[in-house]
């Protein structure tokens, strides 16, 4: 992976952004030419309509594009220099030019999308230690069990007769009367690190439609859900009951009810609970949000509710939890 490729894998350019930066359109990119370390580099960047960047420094005092910077044997303290500030002018760029996305590719995205519709499920990314390409988990907020797992891996670690190239895939458990079968189509492979006769790895490149990946995601979201279940009447009633008890102009987090109810790890069951609220008479659902102080994706009457109520939101459009929570 180039070092443009790691910093802006998972960011999306503006071009409003980037001609304000100084690129000019050239029609087939977006190109910026920069001097950097008081002159003696020029970092010359293209930006090209798929999101795709190609970088040159060039080294001002030979007129040759300096070669050491893609080197990683080349590690001498000035070669690291001249890499450190190249990378710190491309993530200027990144800051102030791009948007950050959770994922690679734009179908993961997309997906990731569906998924939260569908099942009001966002990823966590538990080994999210500074990578910038970290794994996402979507769990069941019943059981906390997990129904996908999308990574961005070498496309070598499920075919290795295919090019050399990072790739976006989501793992998924299959009927396993189905998973030979489903191996021989094409972008579906035998699951990286898991259970090859249980799960199976999808590449998120556009190979399959949509549609095929959230009919495989809806069945993998079928096969691993727990059928008994933790959602009984009783939890329930007592979730219920702690939304009862909040006055109007004042939130509480899923995570704050679920620790009231001695269940600090379950706050996706809270927040599947306040989704079915309707089934079980009238309750204030909407005084309860997320620990940032986000509405419900899609409830638009949510803010309206709670504004209507005293409840005041920030500019990015959150509760403000420090004023508003109910302690």
């Amino acid at each position: 992976m180039t070092i443009e490729q790691k910093i802006f894998s998972r960011r999306r350019f503006s071009t409003k952004r980037l001609v304000s930066y100084g690129f000019i359109n050239m029609d087939a990119c977006y190109s910026l030419s920069k001097e950097f370390m008081d002159g003696d580099f020029t970092a010359e960047i293209r930006v090209y309509e798929n999101g795709s960047v190609q970088g040159r420094v060039i080294d001002n005092m030979i007129d040759e594009e300096y070669i050491p910077l893609r080197m990683p044997n080349y590690a001498g303290a000035f070669v690291g220099s001249v890499r450190e500030a190249y990378e710190e002018l491309l993530l200027d760029i990144a800051g102030k030019c791009c948007a950050e996305v959770a994922f690679v590719s734009d179908q993961s995205n997309r997906i990731a999308a569906r998924i939260l519709e569908k099942y009001s499920v966002e990823p966590d990314f538990p080994w999210d230690d500074g990578d910038k390409n970290p794994a996402g988990v979507f769990r069941h907020s019943s059981n906390n069990k997990w129904f996908g797992l999308l990574m961005n891996i070498n496309r070598r670690h499920l075919d290795k007769n295919s090019a050399e190239e990072m790739v976006d895939v989501i793992n998924l458990k299959a009927d396993e009367n189905r998973t030979a079968a489903l191996h021989k189509i094409r972008g579906i492979y035998p699951a990286f690190h898991m259970n090859h006769s249980k799960w199976i790895s999808v590449t998120l490149d556009d190979t399959l439609d949509d549609r095929d990946v959230m009919d495989l995601v809806d069945e993998s979201f079928r096969l691993t859900n727990d059928a008994a279940g933790v959602l009984n009447e009783r939890l329930i009633r007592e979730a219920l009951d702690i939304a009862d008890s909040i006055p109007p102009g004042k939130v509480m987090s899923y995570g704050q009810i679920a620790a009231l109810m001695g269940r600090p790890k379950n706050a996706r069951l809270v927040g599947k609970i306040m989704s079915m609220q309707d089934r079980f008479g009238m309750h204030p659902c909407h005084r309860v949000v997320n620990s940032a102080g986000r509405t419900v994706p899609g409830w638009t009457e949510q803010r309206e509710l709670l504004e209507a109520e005293g409840v005041e939101f920030k500019e990015n459009g959150n509760v403000d939890m420090r004023r508003f929570r109910m302690e």
